[in-house]
């Protein structure tokens, strides 16, 4: 979804406990200098979508971490907006 300006918005993820999550703040780090390259905003480390289909959060139990389905869905488009803005830029 794009904001009015153009750039896209962050998601939000559902939060689970009783089943395995995402660590939050690594999510959360990661989507933020996602969300700024794909907005072509400054960020000292672009994220490319070779690093988007590698990357690896940590996994939480029994305490509050991000829904693992969402994370991945959304890491999937992020790098499918990566490679299209790459092939248009070559």
């Amino acid at each position: 979804m794009l904001r009015p300006e153009g750039l896209r918005q962050p998601p939000r993820f559902s939060t689970v406990r009783l089943r395995q999550g995402y660590d939050i703040e690594q999510v959360d780090e990661f989507v933020g200098r996602v969300m700024a390259t794909v907005n072509g905003q400054p960020v000292q480390r672009p994220v490319t979508a070779d690093e988007i289909r590698t990357v690896a959060f940590g996994s939480v139990w029994m305490r509050l971490g991000y829904d693992v389905a969402q994370v991945d869905m959304f890491l999937d488009q992020a790098e499918a907006w990566l490679r299209l803005r790459d092939g248009f830029q070559r």
